[in-house]
């Protein structure tokens, strides 16, 4: 007997809700019952890859069999909304994507789009994502019905969107929006995204991301024609705001005195800095990309008091650099220029990141017992001695034992590469993993060589993905540890006997099972299935002397 369809229409659609859109869509040919439900289910979420055969795109752009199929698109997103909005029923969401249909097919059909925001505006309308990815001669202006949608708590646009200069002579009546999302849209005028913003008093996230100024350099010209980035933007009285992510915008002020996370994308590359960050008392969250960070902007660190995360990507630092917080919990450098030190005061930080080509001093003061340091680092045959340089630069030892070292190799470590003399035994540290390495065995022992000179990890990982061909390494690799080629090594004519002679233990880890003392290493991995996935696996080595 069927329980669920004798539900009351709330908790169905509940349940519709908590399904993916296609799922959600089938359960309308299980019974009469599930077809009325889906019909007044408030969410509509229209994606035109659905309707229409992607393989047949670059076959017919615009034959009459694409134009069948978009009409159906059409008709089945007018005939929702319409039951909807005849009923009296809500439309509390309505997301439509259309970034499949080619301009001059969707350009046509423009008031069909009109017609569907306009229905939905009438019905309690609260959460709208538009999705057109048009290119900027082939614009949507956005209907001037929208600002009647006074149940809207969530409007997100992106692409191929235009805000005609008409939105400044209406009030908008935004007044329970919490979410505003501009996404490469176009502004008519410039004055249109922020009269946008201000009719919106209880917005709490915002993003403003590589919005577009029309400006036209004579009459006539299309809209997109002459588009630039916005240049500047200055926002007042946001007592509500939190969250503000800004990319492609120079200039930028924003009064937010509850602001708690912010993201900032300069314009321009290593474009100076120019947000009022000292004003943000209750920041925890700061992330800056591509920007010029002045030596006063680290200073105002310390004044913010609630600051746990800072993440600096493709900046331009001085040479040296001091980071300081006292409740700072996780810190990101990746990709910074010009960075030859790095003092970091942060008694509290349980997680510190480092990218980048270079080998700067860094010094810690203050060390939670907690804190782990990891690094990526790019390295070619020609710097062999980087990467025991750098883990030499950091300060004090005990900061090594948290050191997990994650290593790109761009190029083969050449046959030529000799064993690394140093005046100590290499520093000991937590982890390592190797990505790639050069398929030729004649490399094999210069590689281990070089890594394991530069370096003494408590555990070493190798990736079992088949684009990085390292199992017969992994082979080689772990019968030079566990002795059985030791007549192969430099060291018994060149010198003292290599460290790892000494391991007592070399334990084997796959997906948590621990091997101690595998006879076949290269049977036990053919038996491994290649991952061909993002989600990669490891094996790793723990090395004990």
């Amino acid at each position: 007997m069927d329980r669920i369809s004798v539900m009351p229409k709330f908790i169905l659609h509940d349940i519709l809700g908590r399904l993916p859109d296609k799922d959600a869509a089938r359960t309308s040919v299980l019974s009469k019952s599930w077809r009325e439900t889906w019909f007044s289910f408030p969410i509509l979420s229209a994606c035109d890859k659905n309707f229409i055969n992607l393989h047949e795109l670059p076959l017919y752009p615009e034959g009459a069999r694409l134009l069948s199929k978009l009409d159906t698109f059409i008709e089945y997103v007018s005939k929702r909304l319409r039951r909807l909005h005849n009923q009296g029923l809500a439309v509390k969401k309505l997301k439509l994507n259309t970034q499949y249909i080619s301009n001059k097919m969707l350009v046509s059909r423009f008031h069909h789009v009109d017609e569907w925001i306009q229905m939905a505006s009438e019905s309690g309308i609260e959460v709208l994502e538009l999705n057109l990815a048009l290119s900027l001669d082939k614009l949507y202006n956005l209907p001037l019905c929208l600002t009647e949608a006074k149940s809207l708590t969530k409007l997100v646009l992106t692409g191929g969107i235009r805000l005609d200069p008409a939105f400044l002579n209406h009030s908008l009546k935004f007044f329970s929006v919490r979410t505003l999302l501009f996404h490469s849209i176009l502004l008519g005028d410039e004055r249109v995204m922020k009269h946008f913003i201000s009719y919106c008093p209880l917005v709490e996230h915002l993003s403003l991301i590589h919005c577009l100024l029309y400006k036209p350099l004579s009459v006539g010209d299309p809209p997109g024609s002459r588009a630039n980035y916005v240049k500047s933007l200055s926002l007042h009285g946001l007592q509500k705001l939190k969250r503000v992510e800004v990319q492609g915008i120079e200039d930028v002020y924003i009064d937010a005195p509850n602001l708690e996370n912010l993201c900032y994308l300069a314009g321009i590359v290593h474009a100076s800095f120019k947000l009022n960050l000292g004003s943000y008392k209750n920041l925890r969250w700061l992330s800056l990309l591509c920007v010029r960070v002045e030596t006063w902007l680290l200073e105002q660190l310390p004044k913010i008091p609630f600051l746990e995360n800072l993440i600096l990507k493709h900046c331009s630092l001085c040479e040296r650099i001091n980071i300081s917080g006292s409740q700072l919990k996780f810190l990101e450098l990746t990709n910074c220029s010009n960075l030859k030190e790095i003092n970091i005061d942060a008694p509290n930080l349980l997680s510190c990141e480092y990218s980048g080509k270079d080998e700067p001093v860094i010094s810690f003061r203050g060390i939670s017992n907690q804190l782990d340091v990891s690094a990526h680092i790019h390295l070619n045959h020609q710097d062999v001695d980087r990467l025991r340089q750098f883990i030499q630069n950091i300060v004090p030892q005990e900061v090594l034992t948290s050191l997990s070292v994650f290593i790109i190799q761009l190029y083969p470590i050449i046959e030529s590469v000799d064993i690394l003399q140093g005046s100590s035994s290499p520093p000991s540290i937590k982890h390592m993993q190797l990505s790639a390495v050069s398929d030729r065995q004649t490399c094999y022992f210069p590689v281990m060589n070089w890594l394991l000179s530069s370096c003494f990890p408590e555990t070493i990982s190798f990736s079992l993905h088949y684009s990085f061909k390292l199992r017969e390494f992994m082979v080689y690799f772990y019968e030079m540890l566990m002795g059985s080629k030791k007549g192969e090594c430099y060291c018994f004519s060149r010198g003292p006997e290599c460290w790892w002679h000494g391991l007592k233990v070399v334990k084997i880890t796959h997906l948590e099972r621990t091997y101690e003392n595998v006879e076949d290493l290269k049977a036990m991995l053919n038996a491994l299935p290649f991952a061909d996935n993002y989600e990669e696996e490891f094996i790793s080595f723990t090395l004990e002397l």
